[in-house]
């Protein structure tokens, strides 16, 4: 609604499905109804159209525009009522006037295009209500990769395309050369023998099974093992395989779900999966949603020694997802690819096999300070989703919370805690408390830069004024309640700069609040109250690899059946890093820059694998405590 519309309307076409979505969207408005519930009594039933769904959003609206799941005698069935003039067993199902209105050009789509041009392009013919023009004075419903509904009215007849075509002019010309020519305008002889042929060879249509290309030795090898994700996006956590009987089972593990899938060999196994599939919006947010599991066909094959070929077909869609999964040793490459990412670079995900460590120490990644710069909040998002951070901190009164709000909403997964704040402690950007509190703020009403006297700030610490502790708690519960409001998922509440166990009464007053909201204060006795132990390794003098293998090397001296947090602060070496600093703190932008590049070290989630270490949240470690 807040797009501009740059051309006046009606004289450029522009191809958008959002306009599509606002139609639908229109109608649940005025009727009360999705437009697939409006459609039911009005459209399917009398076309005995059935089992179908419609994609809606967050707000329960039929999306309109795409991902409306229907069989192909369906798409027939609205090709011939158009064919027909809005009649349906002999029911004027839609005006007459408005399928031609309908399925008549109104714009078109490149008016200076040459004639050659047009001559060969089905998509240069005109566009009508959410259809387009064909040549040969033909119309259609365009769906993406390939589904047609293609009406002839000169040959009185309909086309029905189903398929996943990376060139979909190519796929109508088909049309054009072959079925065209065949269909005349006088009634043809009755010719049985080629009636069955033609019907026998319809019936026996299949997709081809991916047939055996080698047979692997090592497959005994990978037989039941797991292989944990050492490199790619987070959310996919592990992939396990099992051989048995002709049949692949493979468990892919993510964030949220296991999803678990069948592949024959030499055979498809039909079954269904909450994975899902390729999508041509399957950026957009909340896509698919109120859509059951998706039914699916399943294949695979070794292509050569070390190389597993898994097929995957989403069969009420055009769409298949092959996945090859490439062997060295305890090592697995895993490389998803499908029509919309065939021609590009792909982010390869790898992984190795899990070890097996009974009692395997917990280890908590937190990464501090969310909210102090746009660089930070990004360093800490990326160290979630391409590392091992498990846990964040945000600073609720600090300039950029807005926005760590925004990305903390679009990961859910990522386990938050508020990190209270009573200083403010860089030269160049600095923050005020969120209530009227004189004894944590300057003159100028900022928190004061440090908690504890610096030589370099003289008289500019909280310990070097007459500090209330009633103002900490008076702020305290404001952070909270204003952390609350944007991130309900909050879990715990720690301690910026040490601000609260800095004084015995705060330490108190803290553990009071903590009970009010319910919200565990891990800076306080974490140790005693929650058995959560700091780790850490000396990282001074340390280059950027010297650092990755002490952070290894420190992975060593966590003891089993122990629970360890290891804090520090991403972020990333740019200009805007480079701008924040304080006095004997300058060097900001490159060593946050380092803590990213740890977190998100392929050696580093390689070496957590390797050593059994068990990757937890602060939310994970205080439920087991409850």
């Amino acid at each position: 609604m807040n797009t501009q519309i740059v051309n006046e309307p009606g004289s450029k076409f522009l191809y958008n499905s959002a306009a599509t979505y606002m139609l639908s969207a229109i109608v649940q408005k005025v009727t009360g109804q999705k437009i697939l519930d409006y459609l039911k009594p009005r459209l399917f039933e009398p076309l005995g159209i059935e089992g179908i769904d419609w994609e809606v959003d967050p707000q329960g609206i039929n999306v309109g525009g795409w991902g409306l799941r229907l069989k192909t005698e369906d798409m027939a069935k609205f090709g011939q009522l158009f064919l027909q003039k809005g009649v349906w067993n002999g029911k004027q199902i839609l005006p007459k006037a408005w399928v031609e209105e309908a399925s008549t050009m109104k714009i078109m789509q490149d008016p200076s295009a040459p004639q050659d041009k047009k001559d060969a392009s089905d998509w240069l013919q005109g566009y009508c209500y959410q259809m387009w023009r064909c040549r040969n004075n033909a119309f259609r419903g365009d769906g993406a990769n390939g589904q047609f509904i293609i009406v002839m009215p000169e040959q009185d007849a309909v086309v029905i395309i189903t398929a996943e075509a990376p060139d979909m002019q190519s796929e109508i010309n088909l049309v054009w050369e072959y079925l065209l020519p065949a269909l005349k305008t006088q009634k043809v002889p009755t010719n049985k023998a080629a009636y069955a042929k033609l019907k026998n060879t319809i019936q026996n249509l299949s997709l081809p099974i991916p047939q055996q290309q080698a047979n692997s030795t090592i497959q005994a090898n990978i037989q039941g093992k797991t292989f944990a994700i050492t490199a790619g996006d987070v959310s996919f956590k592990n992939i396990k395989f099992d051989f048995q009987d002709g049949v692949c089972a493979v468990k892919l593990g993510t964030d949220t779900i296991t999803h678990d899938l069948k592949f024959g060999l030499g055979k498809w196994i039909f079954d269904q999966t909450t994975k899902r599939g390729p999508y041509l919006v399957a950026g957009a947010k909340a896509n698919r949603t109120g859509l059951p599991a998706f039914k699916i066909a399943g294949s695979y094959t070794w292509q050569d020694n070390n190389t597993l070929i898994l097929t995957l077909r989403y069969i009420e869609s055009p769409h298949t997802e092959t996945i090859v999964c490439k062997f060295d040793g305890d090592k697995v490459s895993v490389d998803f690819q499908n029509i919309f990412n065939q021609n590009t670079k792909r982010a390869l995900f790898k992984g190795i096999q899990t070890v097996s460590r009974p009692n395997a120490p917990k280890l908590i990644i937190r990464g501090d300070d969310m909210g102090y710069s746009h660089s930070g909040n990004d360093a800490l998002i990326q160290s979630y989703r391409n590392g091992i951070e498990t846990s964040i901190e945000v600073i609720v009164p600090s300039p950029w919370f807005p926005e760590a709000v925004k990305l903390l909403k679009e990961n859910p997964n990522i386990d938050v805690g508020l990190h209270f704040a009573i200083t403010s402690e860089w030269d160049n950007v600095k923050w005020r408390p969120l209530t009227d509190c004189p004894s944590l703020k300057n003159a100028d009403g900022y928190f004061y830069p440090m908690l504890f006297h610096n030589k370099n700030y003289p008289k500019q610490a909280v310990m070097d004024q007459d500090w209330k502790v009633e103002d900490i708690e008076k702020e305290l519960h404001a952070q909270i309640k204003m952390a609350l409001k944007y991130i309900p998922r909050l879990s715990h509440v720690s301690g910026h700069m040490f601000s609260l166990g800095f004084a015995p009464e705060v330490k108190e007053m803290a553990k009071r609040v903590a009970k009010q909201y319910n919200l565990p204060m891990v800076d306080t006795d974490g140790t005693q109250d929650y058995k959560i132990n700091y780790t850490g390794f000396d990282a001074r003098g340390l280059n950027t690899q010297q650092k990755i293998q002490a952070f290894i090397e420190m992975f060593d001296k966590l003891e089993d059946s122990k629970t360890y947090v290891f804090v520090e602060h991403p972020g990333l070496d740019n200009h805007e890093l480079r701008a924040i600093s304080h006095i004997g703190y300058e060097d900001v932008a490159e060593g946050r820059q380092d803590v990213t590049t740890i977190f998100t070290s392929e050696e580093v989630r390689a070496a957590v694998v390797k050593k059994g270490i068990e990757l937890v949240s602060y939310k994970d470690a205080l439920q087991k405590l409850k």
